[in-house]
């Protein structure tokens, strides 16, 4: 099941990220930008597949973590030649210095000869060529760059709009962010009690501390307590309270009822009212009856239990709208979860960059996910399996999409940065600022850099599937 988990991961990100990128190459397609390579996963190379009529070479590589289309000018040719002063030529100068027939130059001061001139200027045409992407219109650049905005919207709206329209179960509750965003998938605890995902039972679920106070009392883990008995005198010995008559019956609502009760009894004897609980045959089963446990209170009324609410998973709960509803909340389920990844994303950059304590950077560190937790997140799922595929499926691609709107060098966002910063520059100053080999230098050494991080977020996925 682990390798099945695996490969179905590997499929459902390799098909959000194909969307992305098919839109990018279509796009391009449409505008006669010649596409270089389609990669199928990131490098290094397994092997080329084949290239088609208009010279895309479509290839297999290592990593399966995505897809990804080269554009001809995000590698433009730069060529280490001089003058004769010794002074390196730019692709402009030494475009001029080839129509004038000048003499060109290596480092070492040999001259350049014409059957090696020749390959020059033929590089330089293709980088001045009109399937060049850097040729095209600064608008036609943006709609090429910024293809996939709208598809990955759409992919997610129209998978939440069917499923809203046929039925679906949320997949998880969210009890790592605070946010007041209403998600249907991925409710808050008090979202899922409010919508009745979460059945809240009256009572409080125990569970002691090792060689606690509480444990040394037979309290056992999963002890349901109903009632605490105090004694209204200052006997400490409940029974002979009991015996007495002077009991009093608190009756639990909350955790604060119970630490309330217990600090006011310091050095007493009290009585909890517990459904006890025994195991037949490898099954859980509470006794029928109530069980009473004597706690003898310490001096710091402290007995070290832990309180956990008595909730429990509504299986009949289902989520399904009329098609005016389905239509309302995939757009607003989709909006939400773009916030909520915004939100997300930056509560992880402070407690990595500017966390409060060395364990919160570590816990961030550690949180960090990529598809390869789907594994491990399949298991602790509230919906079905299909169910929830389909779910991943959209939140996988507006993650994708809310990723490449942050402004790193090498995603798309990013370009289009710079798209807009070069057409400002021609507009004020006639000329491109930055030029194509200086983007060309940014966008793949931070490239480079997304390539490690992945393999990072990967290997810390499959440490934590292994350890679990």
């Amino acid at each position: 099941m682990l390798i099945l988990w695996i490969i179905t991961a590997i499929i459902i990100f390799s098909i959000v990220v194909l969307v992305h990128e098919w839109w990018h190459f279509a796009a391009a397609r449409k505008f006669g930008v010649r596409v270089e390579e389609f990669w199928l996963w990131i490098p290094p190379r397994a092997r080329k597949l084949f290239t088609d009529k208009k010279w895309t070479l479509f290839s297999l590589n290592w990593l399966p973590l995505g897809w990804f289309v080269k554009l001809t000018w995000e590698t433009p040719h730069t060529f280490l030649v001089f003058d004769e002063n010794k002074k390196l030529y730019n692709n402009l100068d030494l475009e001029k210095a080839l129509k004038e027939k000048k003499d060109i130059f290596y480092k070492s001061g040999e001259k350049i000869w014409t059957q090696e001139k020749q390959e020059i200027n033929r590089l330089l045409n293709e980088n001045n060529a009109s399937y060049n992407l850097a040729n095209k219109s600064s608008i036609e650049q943006a709609i090429i760059i910024l293809a996939w905005i709208f598809m990955n919207f759409v992919l997610a709206f129209f998978i939440f709009f069917i499923l809203f329209l046929i039925w679906i179960k949320p997949i998880w509750i969210n009890t790592k962010i605070e946010t007041n965003l209403e998600l249907k998938t991925i409710p808050t605890l008090e979202q899922a009690i409010d919508s009745g995902l979460i059945i809240k039972n009256p009572w409080i679920i125990l569970s002691p501390v090792a060689w606690s106070t509480a444990e040394k009392s037979w309290i056992k883990n999963w002890d349901i307590l109903y009632e605490i008995a105090t004694c209204n005198s200052k006997m400490l010995d409940f029974v002979f309270c009991e015996w007495k008559e002077e009991a009093v019956y608190h009756n639990i609502k909350s955790n604060d009822d119970i630490i309330k009760i217990i600090s006011e009894n310091a050095w007493k004897d009290i009585a909890f009212y517990v459904n006890a609980w025994f195991i037949e045959n490898e099954w859980i089963k509470w006794y029928s009856w109530w069980s009473f446990i004597k706690v003898s209170v310490p001096s710091e009324w402290k007995i070290w239990v832990y309180l956990w609410e008595n909730l429990e998973i509504n299986e009949e709960y289902i989520i399904k709208y009329n098609l005016i509803g389905s239509l309302k909340y995939a757009f607003l389920e989709t909006k939400n979860h773009i916030l909520l990844t915004f939100k997300w994303i930056w509560i992880l950059v402070k407690k990595i960059f500017n966390p409060e304590t060395p364990i919160e950077r570590q816990e961030a560190i550690e949180s960090l996910s990529w598809p390869i937790w789907i594994v491990d997140f399949i298991n602790k799922s509230l919906s079905a399996w299909l169910i929830f595929l389909i779910v991943i499926w959209a939140i996988i691609s507006i993650n994708l999409w809310v990723f490449n709107l942050l402004p790193i060098p090498a995603l798309d966002w990013w370009r289009f940065i710079f798209i807009t910063i070069n057409w400002l520059l021609r507009k004020i100053f006639g000329k491109k600022i930055i030029s194509g080999k200086t983007e060309a230098v940014i966008h793949f050494s931070f490239f480079v850099l997304l390539i490690i991080l992945s393999i990072f977020i990967a290997y810390n996925d499959i440490n934590k599937i292994i350890a679990n």
